[in-house]
C-alpha cells in the first residue's frame, strides 16, 4: 500500500465516524477537530503533515473564492525602503483605541488595485513589490526576492485539504469530513502570474500595543483564491472519502 493510499485509507475511516463535535469556535475550529481525530499535535509556527502530505481542512466548498492559507513570507527588509514591521505599521496603519493598539494594520493586498490603505503589489522584475500610493505620489513600500518565495512554495510539497461539511446541532456544530483535494507538487513558475492576476494575496497582521515600542507581526501571509489553488500544482483530484 502506497503511502498515499494509507492517507487515503484513514481518512475514510474519519469520514465514516459522522459529523464530530467542533473544537474551539471561529474559522481555525475546523482544522483544531481534524487535528484531533487524527492525532495530530497541533502546530503554530509549522505546518501539519501526514503521511508525506501537508494537511489542512476547510468548510468551504473548493468551488469557493474563500481564500486559504498557503505560507508567511517577511520581505527582504535589507533591500527594502521599510526595514521593519515596526516602520510599516507606523506608516500606514492606523490608530485602533478600541482593540488597545497604537497602531493597526489589517488589511488583504492584492496586484488587482490599491487597497484602502493605499497598498497594492506589483510584479517588476522577477521581484515582489508591494507599494503604497497617495496624493498622487508612488512609493515602493517592501519587496521580496522570487527565489525565497519560490523555496517557501516548493517546500509545501504535496497537499491534502479535506473538506468538512458543517452541521449545526443542539449540541452544537459539527463537522463531517466528507472530501478530500490531493494536490501533487507545486508548479513554481506559475506563483507570479498568480500574483499578477490578483489570484495570490498577502494579508498584514501588524499591531502595535498601546505603550509598547515592537509591534507583533503575524505574516505576512501569503493567500490563494480555494477555486484556484490547484493551479499551483501539477495534478489535482478531488475523493469522496465515503465512497473510498
Amino acid at each position: 500500500m502506497t503511502t498515499t493510499e494509507k492517507l487515503l485509507a484513514q481518512l475514510s475511516q474519519l469520514a465514516k465516524r459522522g459529523p464530530l463535535l467542533a473544537e474551539g469556535h471561529g474559522s481555525n475550529s475546523v482544522g483544531k477537530t481534524l487535528q484531533l481525530a487524527l492525532g495530530l499535535t497541533h502546530k503554530v509556527t509549522t505546518r501539519n503533515t501526514l503521511l508525506g502530505y501537508t494537511i489542512s481542512a476547510t468548510s468551504n466548498s473548493n468551488n469557493s473564492s474563500a481564500r486559504t492559507n498557503l505560507f508567511a513570507c517577511v520581505p527582504d527588509w535589507a533591500s527594502s525602503p521599510s526595514r521593519s514591521a515596526n516602520e510599516i505599521v507606523k506608516k500606514f496603519g492606523r490608530p485602533n483605541p478600541t482593540r488597545g493598539y497604537s497602531m493597526a494594520l489589517f488589511c488583504t493586498v492584492s496586484s488587482v488595485h490599491p487597497n484602502s490603505f493605499g497598498l497594492y503589489l506589483k510584479v517588476n522584475d522577477g521581484v515582489l513589490e508591494e507599494r503604497h500610493v497617495g496624493d498622487g505620489i508612488d512609493v515602493l513600500v517592501a519587496q521580496w526576492d522570487t527565489l525565497k518565495l519560490e523555496k517557501k512554495l516548493i517546500s509545501l510539497g504535496k497537499h491534502a485539504i479535506v473538506q468538512a461539511l458543517l452541521i449545526n446541532s443542539n449540541k452544537g456544530n459539527k463537522f463531517h469530513y466528507r472530501f478530500v483535494d490531493l494536490l501533487d507538487e507545486v508548479i513554481p513558475d506559475v506563483f507570479m502570474n498568480l500574483i499578477s492576476e490578483g489570484v495570490i494575496t498577502i494579508d498584514h497582521l501588524i499591531s502595535l500595543k498601546a505603550g509598547a515600542t515592537n509591534a507583533r507581526e503575524q505574516g505576512p501571509l501569503f493567500k490563494i483564491r480555494g477555486d484556484s489553488r490547484y493551479l499551483l500544482h501539477s495534478s489535482s483530484r478531488r475523493i469522496d472519502l465515503l465512497s473510498y
